[in-house]
């Protein structure tokens, strides 16, 4: 299977540090090179294309070469040549989805009650067993019978606890996918967002045109303006 090729971003100070190689390369690597540097080229530059640079210059004939050129080798490594690239600039990635904190609270409460739930059938099983010894000694019985009746009752105990936890845990895998984050884009996102304005919106328009609300707001007012009556004397 063939992997797919590794691009980088042809950045303007990797563009200048390979411009010189392009008259002192081999002839098969520099006609490679020259194609992805030229103006008409598009930004960005196989890995490969880096790794036999870098491979050449670290060659007794490239180190000559680039010693004679006036060139560091030291600039035609692979962490020199990749400082400062993007990898892959070409590809869209998915976007990123963020984690949701009361669901990160929740796997936590989850994984609590995991662990105390594996303790509470652990000390379930060790109770049984010891108070079933504990009873078997009161009642006379012989050290073997005590010991094999102690140990039937811890694994009927045990038994029961990992029924019981495999029935609580298929539970919470179901609650789980039920409360699975749905990704929403962002045409959705203003779509949902427009429908809650629209409905405050026309909920503030029917309070204001109900002559119920109005006469409600008015009230106080209207009381407020009517004069008390004297009282006969």
């Amino acid at each position: 299977m063939k992997t797919p090729e590794l691009n980088v971003s042809l950045e303007h100070h990797l563009l200048e540090a390979l411009n010189p190689l392009s008259t002192i390369l081999p002839d098969d690597l520099a006609t490679e090179l020259s194609a992805f540097i030229s103006p008409s080229s598009s930004a960005v530059i196989p890995y490969n294309v880096l790794l036999k640079i870098s491979q050449w210059s670290r060659s007794p004939a490239g180190l000559k070469t680039l010693q004679s050129s006036s060139l560091d080798p030291q600039s035609y490594s692979m962490v020199s040549l990749l400082a400062g690239t993007r990898t892959s600039p070409e590809k869209k990635f998915p976007a990123y989805l963020a984690k949701d904190p009361q669901a990160e609270r929740r796997q936590a409460a989850d994984d609590r009650k995991a662990v105390s739930t594996v303790i509470n059938g652990v000390l379930s099983v060790a109770g049984a067993g010891f108070a079933t010894w504990w009873a078997g000694e009161r009642t006379g019985l012989r050290l073997e019978w005590r010991a094999l009746l102690a140990t039937f009752v811890a694994l009927v105990v045990a038994f029961a606890e990992v029924i019981l936890y495999m029935i609580w845990d298929s539970r919470r895998s179901t609650k789980k996918t039920d409360r699975a984050p749905r990704i929403i884009s962002r045409d959705e996102k203003l779509l949902e967002d427009s429908d809650k304005a629209g409905t405050v919106d026309a909920t503030a328009t029917s309070s204001s045109t109900d002559p119920h609300h109005s006469a409600l707001r008015q009230r106080p007012i209207q009381s407020a303006s009517i004069p008390h009556e004297k009282s006969p004397e």
